[in-house]
């Protein structure tokens, strides 16, 4: 070999050590943004933890352990490749599962995140996506989906509530995420999260001293305005990890539900009306239907002139009541209203500029408890086109 030759190949040689061993400092960079200090100040509160060390016993004696996740997008798996097995609720699953149960086959995971909905959905949905399934820790994410005001306060109360006072009388872990913009509802979430003295786990006050600090990017974090990436993801279920290890070492004492309500528990009651329900007295032009929409597949679909102008009636019991109901961005889609005692309450748009196939939810207030009638009918001009009401509710 020439020695130019040989010059050329040593320096060919050098340059991809070089390049090789850039690629791994940039690797292991990336992979040390997310640092153990992080990890601690996530740790808002360990909370009460004897309905924790009971679902532990449990695994640990080889029985059925049911984890429950609660949210939104986030908690759905957005942007977690792949999303089934790499979004956070499954990874922190697996690891109770590894940490505490004998028969890792017997963890019966579930994951209740559906995109875009705040906590008057979760609420909506809740016995049907999660306490029907007997939980023994429940996990909420509602952060940056729920806006301040005192009602939305009012009914993340209520939700917290309704769990807590369950059938199985789940541990109720909350997270707190945040957006790009530094927006969460952490504030009045974990005062009511103290009130009940509940776990708390804060991803805001693990990365965003770091951000405004520039020791790391909101890039490292989420590639858009909210949504961890894979490795967001696995630092998240990380911070559910020594959640665990700090629960489990917390000694656990008789878990007592406060006596008197923070805010509001008005929606605590809240029942689903399902189909063939007595109080349904005529299902009209909303004739029910197999549909798919997220976790629903099934509701009360009105598909156009041929189903007619007759409104959908009930009778029911109660103060207030929520509607769930599928938006498209799509103009066949149109506008059902809420009438109570012959006064329309609220319009239930089924078409939205924003829409990509979502559930959205409204609460209807009542004048005064009792028994009302309530139409669910096509707003003018719309009974020629498409409607899918997913849920019904009614509270006490």
């Amino acid at each position: 070999m020439k020695e130019t030759t040989k010059k050329r190949t040593l320096a060919l040689l050098t340059a991809l050590a070089l390049l090789t061993a850039t690629c791994g400092m940039a690797e292991t960079a990336a992979q040390s943004v997310f640092t153990q200090a992080m990890v601690e100040s996530s740790l808002l509160a360990v909370g009460n933890t004897e309905r924790f060390h009971k679902a532990v016993e449990k695994a640990r004696r080889g029985e059925k352990v049911t984890i429950a996740y609660l949210g939104g997008s986030i908690t759905e798996g957005a942007l977690a490749q792949p999303q089934p097995t790499s979004c956070y609720a499954y990874l922190s699953a697996r690891h109770f599962a590894e940490k505490y149960m004998q028969d890792v086959s017997q963890l019966n995971y579930i994951n209740a995140g559906v995109s875009g909905t705040p906590s008057l959905l979760g609420i909506t949905r809740l016995e049907q996506d999660v306490l029907c399934h007997h939980p023994d820790i429940v996990f909420v994410e509602f952060a940056v989906n729920d806006s301040g005001d005192l009602i939305s306060q009012g009914v993340y109360e209520s939700l917290l509530r309704k769990l807590l006072n369950s059938e199985t009388q789940p541990a109720v872990i909350l997270l707190f995420t945040v957006l790009s913009g530094g927006h969460s509802c952490q504030e009045h979430m974990s005062m009511l999260g103290r009130h009940y003295n509940l776990g708390m786990i804060s991803v805001k006050d693990a990365i965003w001293p770091e951000i405004q600090q520039g020791t790391m990017a909101w890039s490292d974090y989420s590639p858009d305005y909210a949504h961890p990436t894979t490795k967001g993801h696995a630092f998240l279920a990380e911070l559910i990890d020594y959640y665990y290890d700090q629960a489990l070492a917390t000694e656990p004492e008789a878990y007592a539900l406060p006596r008197f309500v923070r805010i509001s528990n008005q929606l605590e009651g809240l029942e689903n009306i399902r189909h063939g329900d007595e109080r349904i007295l005529s299902e009209g032009g909303f004739p029910h239907a197999q549909l798919t929409c997220y976790t629903y597949r099934q509701g009360w679909w009105h598909k156009g002139a041929l189903d007619g102008a007759e409104p959908m009636r009930l009778v029911v019991e109660g103060s207030c009541m929520t509607a769930a109901f599928k938006q498209m961005k799509d103009g066949s889609w149109g506008t059902a209203e809420v009438w109570v005692d012959g006064e329309c309450k609220a319009p239930l748009p089924g078409y939205s500029a924003e829409a990509w196939g979502n559930v959205q939810t409204q609460l209807i207030t009542f004048s005064s408890k009792g028994q009302h009638t309530i139409e669910i009918r096509m707003a003018e001009g719309e009974g020629e086109k498409i409607f899918q009401l997913l849920d019904l509710a009614v509270a006490p």
